[in-house]
């Protein structure tokens, strides 16, 4: 019998399903890159689940094995890199873009500002950053002990080192990433898909920073 994983499962449902949180995501970041950009580093890639990276000369890093070895298949990267996001063995001004998508809040806030800073080090055009409006607990889990969320940030904070935000209109209730949770958090985004687009500061799950480096 054919065994379905739950995670690579849930990953399809989200770029397939309208306002799907693949595809929502997808959407929301490929509107801020660079068209004109020739490279592009995705620190803490995952599975690495989005498309749009072909459009660009593209290298995925990620701490776990077994998430290179889903994004290797998947075949988008030109190069994929095993690293510690925190220890980044790329050279100053290597990429035109770099970008970090749900990672920043793995990292407790010394390392998220270190991140940061060496994002834009690395990257000579744009720096892009998603994640959670506020705190959002995670637990660690068995097949991934780096899922544990350990630091809340909030627009004002990348405001204040010139950042650009952007919401993400996605509902940030039931918090969690257990597969009811992710579930319900997608049909209450339909629901409230209106209000949440009033009140970002309230009701979305995520949002963009972004900073234009030249």
């Amino acid at each position: 019998m054919l065994k379905l994983n739950p995670d690579e499962t849930l990953e399809k449902l989200s770029f397939a399903l309208p306002l799907g949180l693949g595809r929502a995501h997808a959407k929301a970041l490929s509107s801020k890159l660079d068209r004109s950009a020739q490279s592009c580093l995705d620190i803490g890639c995952g599975r690495g689940p989005f498309k749009f990276i072909q459009d660009f000369y593209s290298v995925g890093c990620d701490i776990h094995h077994s998430y290179l070895i889903k994004a290797r298949e998947k075949g988008y990267y030109d190069n994929l890199i095993r690293c510690d996001v925190r220890q980044l063995p790329f050279k100053p001004k290597s990429f035109d873009i770099a970008i970090c998508i749900e990672v920043i809040e793995h990292l407790d806030k010394a390392g998220g500002i270190e991140l940061l800073r060496q994002m834009e080090k690395i990257a000579s055009r744009q720096v892009i950053i998603m994640t959670p409006w506020g705190y959002c607990p995670v637990k660690e889990r068995e097949d991934n002990p780096y899922l544990c969320h350990l630091s809340a940030w909030l627009p004002q904070e990348f405001h204040e080192v010139g950042y650009k935000t952007y919401p993400f209109y996605y509902s940030r209730y039931p918090l969690g990433s257990e597969i009811h949770q992710i579930l319900i958090r997608y049909i209450l985004t339909l629901l409230l898909y209106p209000l949440i687009r009033l009140f970002p500061e309230k009701l979305a799950q995520d949002f963009v920073a972004m900073k234009e480096l030249c």
